[in-house]
């Protein structure tokens, strides 16, 4: 314990000017300070979101066609893709505002860490070997608490940002596949439509030489009658 003292005094005596100090904690802090880029993205995220909303509620479609094996893990409404975007709209704002109160939770958590770290510095430089022993493990024990707690908290946030990850792959998924299942079926529709076009018009060319026929039989049967009727008129009446 005096030489962990020892080495914690020559660290804090090393620091003499603010300068220092304000360099240290910056490069401490770097890696925390770019906080907004990491935030910024999620209510931006809920938005585009409900534009897509707004996008689909022109024309709903099923992503039902052709289901993975052993069906949907994530998505609850394959039968509508609308329902599967508010889906994970409501995910994603859940993660966001569970993420917003878990930090709230975490900043007061690091709030009482500086009193025990102070609590803990006065104990290992003024106190006797024998209260060292007996409490600075509490406080020690106090900021490993609150440690776990931050790490709970965070690790709870970064499970509900999974579960809207795992939605938003298994429906990006399941577009593709209907993407090419309803291609498939587009290209079947154009081609029963092409041989729709194809039976019309061979019907129709039939049609038109079967009425071609039927005045060129009409004509026949016209002048066969008017040659019966003028062989009858030349026959002598005597």
């Amino acid at each position: 314990l005096q030489n962990m003292a020892n080495q914690i005094a020559k660290t804090t005596q090393s620091l003499t000017t603010a300068a220092d100090m304000r360099e240290t904690t910056q490069m401490l802090m770097q890696p925390n300070s770019n906080w907004e880029e990491y935030l910024t993205p999620a209510p931006l995220s809920i938005a585009i979101m409900g534009e897509l909303v707004f996008i689909s509620s022109c024309q709903d479609f099923s992503i039902n066609k052709n289901p993975p094996e052993g069906g949907f893990k994530y998505i609850r409404y394959p039968n509508s893709f609308r329902a599967c975007l508010m889906q994970v709209c409501n995910s994603g704002w859940q993660a966001f505002n569970e993420a917003h109160n878990n930090m709230d939770q975490i900043r007061i958590h690091t709030a009482a860490v500086p009193d025990y770290m102070k609590s803990a510095v006065n104990i290992l430089f003024n106190a006797s070997d024998e209260v060292i022993k007996n409490l600075l493990p509490c406080q020690l024990d106090s900021i490993n608490d609150i440690a776990e707690q931050c790490v709970n908290l965070a690790e709870g946030v970064e499970k509900k940002y999974q579960d809207v990850i795992h939605q938003i792959q298994e429906l990006l998924e399941a577009c593709v596949n209907a993407e090419h299942f309803y291609g498939e079926e587009l290209e079947n529709v154009k081609r029963k439509l092409e041989e729709a076009k194809l039976r019309e018009q061979t019907s129709r060319q039939l049609k038109e030489r079967s009425k071609k026929a039927m005045d060129d039989l009409s004509k026949e049967l016209d002048n066969a009658q008017d040659a019966y009727k003028s062989a009858m008129d030349s026959i002598p009446s005597g």
